[in-house]
């Protein structure tokens, strides 16, 4: 695999979520609500992205506040730095090893008043790699010791039998997913749940949610998957597999793609 194919992917990723805002508003402001950003707090994000998460965190935690942003993809880091020189907000974008993914410096100890990711978590463990959940259980066992007691844990991702997981594998290719298509698995609600009580965790409260994707026309809808999958196949394929798997309906105007995924909640 290339390096420049890597960069590729994710450059495309940044570019569908940047051109398109609003087409994950519903995720993104439920994920925002259950974190529910306080002035002053200190709030570690677990995957940069595009930034679409990271700075109205920070706008809400205010300069007094933090947030640790950290990705294993160069080129999100660097746009959070460029995005971050016109916005001046706290922001503390951190690039780690794909081998590490997490926060272990000392001085992030019991620090955080939150924890959060957003369609990250399963990125942590790789078919390819055969890791299983070895990944994500360690992850999760990091987030926590990266929490202040009583700290919080707020985590969006997939979960396993829902709609946005047949539709992941179905994309399990480099030529819908360009390059290594997308080889990872998902918990499903009981694995979920006894995995983050077994790290520690109390009050765990998991809600599978219907958050569509909205777009104002269908080639918006098609532009849209076939970007941020890096697609190598035609964009009207791409869609079609969407379509297929998730859903593509007209709702008062717009237009909407099915997307589904658990928010779980949980105390240190």
């Amino acid at each position: 695999m290339k390096t420049m194919d890597v960069t590729e992917r994710w450059e495309n990723y940044r570019k569908a979520n940047t051109n398109k805002p609003s087409a994950r508003e519903n995720e993104l402001s439920k994920i925002f609500s259950l974190v529910n950003p306080q002035e002053g707090q200190r709030i570690l994000e677990v995957g940069t992205g595009n930034g679409y998460l990271t700075f109205p965190l920070a706008e809400a935690v205010g300069n007094i506040g933090e947030v640790v942003t950290t990705d294993v993809n160069e080129g999100n880091i660097n746009d959070a730095i460029n995005k971050n020189k016109h916005k001046n907000l706290n922001v503390v974008p951190v690039l780690l090893s794909p081998a590490q993914g997490f926060l272990v410096e000392d001085k992030y100890k019991n620090y955080f008043d939150v924890v959060t990711t957003i369609a990250t978590l399963h990125h942590f463990d790789n078919r390819l790699d055969k890791t299983g959940d070895s990944g994500r259980k360690n992850a999760l066992k990091h987030f926590y010791q990266n929490l202040k007691p009583n700290g919080r844990l707020i985590i969006a991702d997939v979960l396993h039998g829902t709609i946005s997981q047949k539709y992941f594998d179905a994309i399990d290719s480099p030529e819908h997913c360009h390059p290594l298509g997308h080889p990872h698995d998902f918990f499903d609600e009981n694995e979920l749940r006894n995995t983050v009580t077994a790290v520690g965790f109390r009050n765990v409260q998991i809600e599978t949610a219907y958050v569509p994707w909205k777009f104002t026309s269908i080639d918006e809808a098609k532009n849209f998957v076939h970007t941020i999958h890096n697609a190598k196949c035609s964009p009207e394929e791409s869609l079609a597999v969407a379509e297929k798997y998730l859903g593509l309906k007209e709702v008062d105007g717009h237009y909407e793609l099915g997307w589904q995924l658990f928010f779980l909640t949980a105390e240190k």
